[in-house]
């Protein structure tokens, strides 16, 4: 593909995921037709298929840009530790929190979650290197899973509550819940 093939895929990715966004403000989710959703951005449906298989893969298109940007402003941090790593993450989904209670608003945070699911592995490798090498239980299976539901609470809870808490504070909350002992 050349560049400008690759330069109108991502232009015409954008409208449809803008064109969702903006239906998602008047209807729910589930109403929207992919007719509807190309004709809105512009596009037939023919380029909406070329593109996505459904409608759920635009969520998923957007979440994954927006988890590469959490993942980005992560490697810029001078140093991780939890309080960085969450508060990148409560700023990063403030930055983007009307797509997220466009998500809550239609029963879908579980996108969060599979997103979450995806890139915790990452975002846990970058942490370990700095931290807790000597500890096998931190690199479990299991333990990656605690903290991805834990997140995933904190975040829809947050979301629900219109995000009145800043960043800086769900990230205090997060490094003090970490430390206290069960």
């Amino acid at each position: 593909m050349n560049k400008g093939n690759s330069a109108l895929a991502a232009q015409s990715k954008e409208w449809i995921l803008q064109a969702l966004l903006l239906l998602m403000d008047k209807k729910a989710f589930k109403d929207i037709t992919v007719k509807e959703l190309a004709e809105r951005a512009g596009l037939d449906r023919k380029t909406f298929y070329r593109h996505f298989e459904t409608k759920e893969n635009v969520l998923n298109f957007y979440m994954n840009a927006i988890c590469r940007e959490y993942m980005t402003d992560l490697k810029k941090q001078p140093s991780l530790t939890t309080y960085t790593i969450s508060l990148s993450y409560f700023s990063v989904l403030k930055k983007h929190l009307s797509f997220f209670e466009k998500l809550e608003r239609n029963n879908l945070s579980f996108f969060l979650l599979l997103a979450l699911d995806e890139y915790l592995p990452d975002i846990h490798k970058l942490f370990a290197s700095n931290n807790c090498k000597d500890n096998p239980l931190y690199y479990s299976e299991y333990a990656l899973s605690y903290y991805t539901g834990g997140f995933w609470n904190l975040s829809t809870r947050w979301i629900r509550d219109g995000a009145k808490k800043s960043p800086q504070e769900m990230a205090a909350l997060v490094a003090m819940v970490k430390s206290t002992p069960l």
